[in-house]
């Protein structure tokens, strides 16, 4: 197919889509809306909207209602027109509107003039109660784990996983061994995210990991080792918590 052709269906899609959304929303007694404003690579700040409605039979969906281009400044009044923007396009009403969630950034929580500050006016002008607000934990768990020192919890994990993979005979055996004590392989690590999913397998697996450190003869004295202990410890209480 031309790129004209590719170009018409996806935007065909697009409207399709789009459609379909509008009359779940249109339907939707209550909803919840969630705000995300980022800054993409051409400087250009993206507003992403998410919403939760339930209908009149109680059944719940969660869609990503849309995105808007913000030229200029990303004040709370400035936000406040998109989300109000897409309100009206949408047929919502303010009165139905439960819960917001945003990032707790400045334009969005400020007292006066932050997002959540116009969206509760709105919403009580609108004859509504005061909607629940929530702010998202992400951006502030990332900034925590950047200030936990994982140096000593990773560099043994990594060291150790990259001893097993990357010789055959030592997967082989650790392979044949975490399989009869019922558990996973393991993943090389990635910093792609603040808890490496290698991470979390080793801690899954610690019993068995450190029975094949054991059997390896390889980083022994990590077992005993304190502050690799201590910090492990306040880890294992970190991933079980957000499980």
């Amino acid at each position: 197919m031309s790129a004209n052709t590719v170009d018409r269906r996806v935007e065909n899609i697009a409207e399709n889509i789009s459609s379909q959304l509008f009359d779940k929303n249109g339907h939707v007694e209550w909803f919840s809306l969630a705000l995300d404003e980022s800054t993409d690579v051409s400087d250009t700040a993206q507003l992403l909207l998410y919403i939760r409605g339930v209908g009149k039979s109680y059944e719940v969906h969660e869609e990503l209602l849309d995105m808007y281009s913000i030229h200029g400044t990303t004040t709370g009044r400035d936000i406040f027109k998109v989300v109000e923007m897409a309100i009206n396009q949408k047929n919502l009403r303010w009165k139905n509107l439960k819960c917001i969630t945003t990032d707790g950034g400045k334009n969005m929580s400020g007292k006066d003039k932050g997002v959540v500050a116009l969206v509760s006016k709105a919403v009580e002008n609108d004859v509504g109660s005061k909607p629940l607000v929530l702010q998202c934990i992400i951006h502030q768990q990332s900034l925590c784990g950047k200030c936990l020192d994982m140096s000593e919890v990773l560099k043994p994990v990594i060291s150790t996983v990259n001893f097993i993979r990357s010789f055959g005979l030592n997967h082989r055996q650790f392979r044949q061994f975490i399989e009869e004590i019922g558990e996973n392989d393991l993943p090389y690590h990635t910093a792609a995210s603040v808890f490496s999913i290698a991470l979390k397998t080793v801690i899954s697996v610690s019993t068995g990991f450190l029975l094949a450190l054991v059997l390896t003869y390889h980083a022994l004295e990590v077992q005993n080792d304190q502050p690799f202990v201590i910090t492990r410890n306040v880890l294992m209480r970190q991933l079980r918590t957000h499980r």
